[in-house]
C-alpha cells in the first residue's frame, strides 16, 4: 500500500494546530485543575501554552533554515540514523499514547451521558474506520477535511465560550494558591500539551511562502485564547463544586441550560467534541504513520496502521473502563513521556543545528585553504 502524502500550505497548517491544541484539555483538564491549584486554575494553560509557543518558534526556525529538508534528514545527517530511530521512536510511543487517553476520555464521557448501554465495539466501529480512512488518505486530505469543517468549529466555539460567559454570576476571589502547588499541578497535567510536536513529523509536507508564519502564529495564538477562556469559564461558573463536574464544555452549556431555562443547548457542545474527536485521531494516527515509515523504513505503510491499530487496542483494553482509570493514566504515567516534545525534540534539534554549523564552518574552512594554494600555485 503507497499513501501519497501531498504538501499542505501555512493556512490548513494552521487549522490542523488550531483543532489539535483543543485535544485532551475541553472535558476533564479544567476540573482536575481546579482540584489541584483551585481558582489559579486557568493559569496552569497558560503557562504551559508558553512550552507550546517554544516548540513552534523552534520548528519556525528549522523550517526556515531547512525549508524542504524533513526533520528525520536533518537529525540523520548530523546526529546520526540511530539517534534519528531513536527520536521517531519516542514519538510514535508519545501519540499512541495520547491517542488511548483521548478515546478513553471521550468514551466515557459519551458512555455516562448518552449511550449509558452502550459497550466500547460501538464506539470503534464508529471512529476507527474514519480515522484510518482519513490517515491513509494522506496529509492534505486531512488538512482539506480540516478546512471545509474549519467555520463550524470556529462558530461552535465561539458560540460556546458567549453562552459560557453568561453563565458567570460572581468573581471568586483568586490568587489563594501558593508556587509550588502551581508548578507540581502544571507539571502533572503536562501530558495534555505538547501536540505541537506533529509539526516535527510534517515539516517536508509543509509549503511555506514569505510573510506566511503570521498565519500560522495567530491560528495557534487564537486557539490557545478559546482554551484558556473555556477553562476560565468553567472555574468561574462552578467555582467551588468545579471539581464534581469531570467534562468542563459540556457543563458550561449545562449550567446554562439548567439556570437559564434555554433548553437542550448542551447538544451543540456535543456536536463540537465529535468534530474534535474525530480529527484528533485522524492526526495522532498520521504522526504515528510517519514516525513509524522513519523507525521501520524498509516495510510499508500497511503495518504503521495496522500497528497503531493493534497497539491502540491493546492499550484501550486496559483502561477503558472508568473516569477514574483514566485520570491515573494522565496525571500518573503520561507527564512522564512530557519530556519527548519539551525536552527531547529541543535539545536534538537544538545540538543537529550546531553540529551542522559546526561543519559548514570546516567546510568552508577548507574551500578558503584550498583557493589559497591555488592562488600561491597560480
Amino acid at each position: 500500500m503507497k499513501i501519497n502524502d501531498k504538501t499542505i500550505n501555512a493556512w490548513q497548517m494552521g487549522i490542523l494546530i488550531f483543532i489539535l491544541t483543543f485535544a485532551n484539555k475541553i472535558l476533564t483538564l479544567p476540573s482536575l485543575l481546579y482540584d489541584k491549584t483551585g481558582v489559579e486554575g486557568f493559569l496552569v494553560p497558560v503557562f504551559l501554552f508558553g512550552f507550546e509557543i517554544g516548540l513552534l518558534m523552534l520548528f519556525c526556525v528549522l523550517k526556515n533554515k531547512y525549508p524542504n529538508a524533513s526533520f528525520a534528514e536533518i537529525l540523520n545527517e548530523n546526529l546520526g540514523r540511530v539517534m534519528t530511530k531513536i527520536v521517531f521512536a519516542l514519538m510514535m510511543v508519545f501519540f499512541l499514547a495520547k491517542t488511548v487517553l483521548l478515546y478513553n476520555v471521550t468514551y466515557i464521557f459519551f458512555r455516562n451521558l448518552i449511550y449509558k448501554d452502550v459497550d466500547n465495539f460501538l464506539f470503534l466501529i464508529c471512529f476507527l474506520p474514519v480515522v484510518n480512512h482519513l490517515a491513509i488518505c494522506g496529509l492534505r486530505v486531512v488538512g482539506r477535511t480540516a478546512q471545509m469543517f474549519f467555520p463550524i468549529i470556529v462558530v461552535i466555539v465561539l458560540f460556546c465560550i458567549v453562552v459560557g460567559v453568561l453563565g458567570i454570576e460572581d468573581m471568586p476571589m483568586l490568587f489563594q494558591t501558593n508556587a509550588s502547588v502551581f508548578f507540581k499541578s502544571s507539571f502533572t497535567h503536562m501530558s495534555s500539551f505538547g501536540d505541537m510536536m506533529f509539526l516535527f513529523a510534517i515539516m517536508d509536507k509543509v509549503k511555506m511562502k514569505k510573510g506566511q508564519w503570521k498565519i500560522v502564529f495567530s491560528f495557534a495564538g487564537v486557539a490557545m485564547l478559546c482554551v484558556v477562556a473555556i477553562t476560565t469559564i468553567f472555574i468561574f461558573s462552578y467555582t467551588y463544586t468545579a471539581f464534581m463536574h469531570p467534562y468542563a464544555l459540556f457543563e458550561i452549556m449545562s449550567y446554562v441550560k439548567e439556570y437559564g431555562g434555554i433548553g437542550r443547548i448542551d447538544i451543540i457542545s456535543m456536536v463540537l467534541i465529535v468534530i474534535f474527536t474525530y480529527f484528533h485521531l485522524a492526526i495522532y494516527l498520521k504522526v504515528f504513520m510517519l514516525s513509524f515509515d522513519v523507525v521501520f523504513n524498509k516495510i510499508g505503510y500497511i503495518y504503521s496502521v495496522l500497528s497503531f491499530n493493534f497497539l491502540f487496542l491493546i492499550g484501550i483494553s486496559f483502561l477503558v473502563s472508568n473516569l477514574q482509570t483514566a485520570v491515573v493514566f494522565g496525571e500518573g504515567v503520561l507527564p512522564y513521556f512530557s519530556i519527548i516534545p519539551f525536552v527531547v525534540v529541543p535539545i536534538f534539534s537544538l545540538v543537529a543545528m550546531l553540529v551542522d554549523v559546526q561543519r559548514r564552518k570546516k567546510r568552508d574552512k577548507k574551500e578558503l585553504k584550498t583557493w589559497e594554494i591555488c592562488l600561491k600555485l597560480y
